[in-house]
């Protein structure tokens, strides 16, 4: 920190805050004038770090997570072993997650908290205990490492969600999760505690040839949430309502358990997480 962070910190601050802090410690007047200031300089600096903190952590990376739209000539390298032939190429994308974080973490699982009405998770992703199951790595599997994910319709509607968990080991060295057609609207930057989020929208896709866009009728929503310092990444997306997928990724139990992601179990420094099912 120098002078110059300083400074924009000060700008920062909320003077009307600031004000009825004062205002608050001027009314103790059983204290000291001594102890007031003290009292009220600790309160200024204390309100100088978290304006510092709050305005500057996300711009310098500090979360660990950066968004950026992608060039039309961008390509990524993929390879996917399965059961017949791999999956190898260069592909496409519009838009690229990147995080910065260890190259090692401890794996999680996870479970809902809730769901909107008329919605249930199916067996067939989830144990008698509701957590997800996990899809740990196989050779000649389709699965990457630590693998969790759902898909879920409310039956009689156009109504879905899928969600995962990534981990940031994966993409660090260059690495990234990327839309591949789809182009989303405005990011919205939140934190929630220790999470950092993203939210935002796509309204439209791209089509094979690059050049034009088709419109759905049914915007896709996406919420995703990292933890810097555990390295996971849960994202949910779909087209139910924004407000209910926020709700789901905030009642989501994440929890650590027993042993090692490493940077060197995966195959592909990259990974993909448009909103589809199937």
């Amino acid at each position: 920190m120098n002078r110059y962070d300083l400074m924009d910190a000060l700008n920062q601050v909320d003077e009307a805050q600031l004000e009825a802090t004062e205002r608050f410690f001027e009314s103790g007047k059983e204290q000291s004038v001594r102890k007031t200031r003290q009292v009220w300089r600790t309160v200024l600096i204390a309100a100088v770090i978290a304006a510092l903190l709050g305005a500057t952590a996300y711009a310098a990376g500090v979360l660990g997570l950066r968004s950026r739209a992608l060039e039309p000539e961008e390509t990524f390298p993929v390879h996917f072993g399965t059961p017949e032939d791999p999956i190898d190429g260069r592909w496409t994308g519009t838009f690229a997650l990147e995080f910065d974080s260890p190259e090692t973490c401890p794996p999680v699982r996870y479970r809902f908290g809730w769901l909107p009405e008329g919605v249930r998770i199916d067996p067939e992703y989830r144990d008698i205990a509701r957590w997800i199951k996990r899809y740990d790595w196989e050779p000649g599997t389709i699965y990457i490492p630590w693998c969790e994910h759902t898909e879920t319709h409310k039956p009689g509607t156009d109504l879905y969600f899928t969600s995962d968990v990534y981990y940031a080991p994966q993409f660090v060295n260059g690495g990234a999760l990327i839309l591949l057609s789809a182009v989303p609207d405005e990011v919205m930057e939140e934190t929630w505690g220790e999470l950092s989020v993203l939210r935002f929208t796509t309204t439209n896709w791209w089509s094979s040839v690059r050049d034009e866009t088709t419109a759905y009728d049914i915007p896709r929503h996406y919420v995703v949430l990292f933890h810097p310092e555990q390295g996971w990444i849960f994202t949910i997306r779909g087209t139910f309502p924004m407000e209910d997928l926020v709700k789901i990724a905030q009642e989501v139990e994440v929890e650590q358990t027993e042993g090692l992601v490493e940077q060197s179990q995966f195959q592909n420094p990259y990974d993909f997480f448009d909103a589809g099912v199937g």
